[in-house]
């Protein structure tokens, strides 16, 4: 895991946290706390002294580095080694799971393209197909493998898919949706799209992988919010095939919207929010108009805005 920290002024720390959608955190118990927030994996934690000093620090893997550098360049970087665990075979304990719900999502860090949320089904029968395919974890598998085995999966797992353009994305922002609002919504409507879609029952666990508090989950979706029980796990894909197999149909599916954005731009884009993405934002808008161009990037991300 690697620490990225940052010192900025005041201005600068106030436009960070309004990037990320933070609340200010105004408990006098916490006096030198400003905000915290998670997001695309990487934890963020700001801090200011009585100099009006503001030290942000990023804590993650190497996408904590890449937040850093979105906002300074002049980082302090440590690496903290963890002691390697034992890869976790859920297909063992199967008893102890059952039949299952699970959603994960895809795209929030990304410039480019859409946010894919996907909500899939597996029992008892599905277990064997699962184990021969090696399914875990999306990120821990190359993006040719799930290309390879992304379409056998959708036609034999149920699931549900719920895609926010970087149009529809940038405009629920600019109306001051918050983006962990939309993000919860949308897993709540793909689990219940997904119990509509094949009839299943309101008993069914319903896993998640964590991106929110229990609570604060519950408040962004509202009166919506289905009525199974909810269980919230941060890095679930490993724990619960569920959560893994969505996070490997959501990449599957993002990864072909990538490609038609590819080709319909004639480049290769980057993924992420680097500088690399500035490079080839910059060579679109010498090509393209930019009414037309803004409706495939997220327009709330600091690569638009300057």
């Amino acid at each position: 895991m690697l620490y990225a920290k940052i010192k900025v002024d005041q201005a600068k720390a106030e436009e960070i946290k309004d990037f990320y959608h933070a609340e200010e955190i105004k408990d006098v118990k916490r006096p030198y706390e400003y905000f915290c927030t998670r997001i695309n994996g990487v934890e963020i934690h700001a801090y200011k002294n009585r100099k009006d000093i503001y030290t942000i620090i990023f804590f993650g893997d190497k996408k904590a580095l890449e937040e850093a550098e979105f906002f300074s360049d002049k980082i302090t970087i440590t690496q903290v080694e963890k002691t390697p665990k034992k890869e976790r075979n859920y297909f063992e304990n199967w008893d102890d799971l059952s039949a299952q719900i699970g959603s994960d999502e895809v795209g929030v860090g990304d410039f480019f393209g859409p946010l894919i949320v996907v909500a899939s089904y597996i029992d008892e029968n599905d277990i064997g197909f699962l184990e021969n395919l090696k399914i875990n974890d999306s990120k821990k598998m190359t993006d040719d493998y799930i290309l390879e085995i992304g379409s056998k999966i959708k036609r034999r797992i149920k699931n549900y898919i719920v895609m926010l353009s970087p149009e529809k994305l940038s405009t629920l922002v600019e109306n001051h949706f918050n983006i962990h609002k939309i993000m919860a919504k949308c897993h709540n409507f793909a689990q219940e799209g997904l119990k509509k879609k094949y009839d299943l029952s309101d008993e069914l666990i319903v896993y998640i992988d964590q991106f929110e508090s229990e609570d604060n989950y519950k408040r962004l979706v509202g009166d919506e919010l289905i009525s199974n029980p909810l269980y919230f796990k941060t890095k679930g894909e490993t724990y619960y095939p569920s959560i893994a197999v969505s996070s490997v149909i959501a990449r599957y599916t993002f990864l072909q919207e990538w490609k038609k954005l590819e080709d319909k731009f004639g480049v290769k884009i980057p993924k992420g929010a680097s500088a690399t993405v500035d490079t080839v934002y910059h060579i679109l808008k010498k090509r393209f108009p930019d009414e037309y161009l803004r409706n495939y990037v997220k327009r709330y991300f600091r690569n638009y805005r300057e």
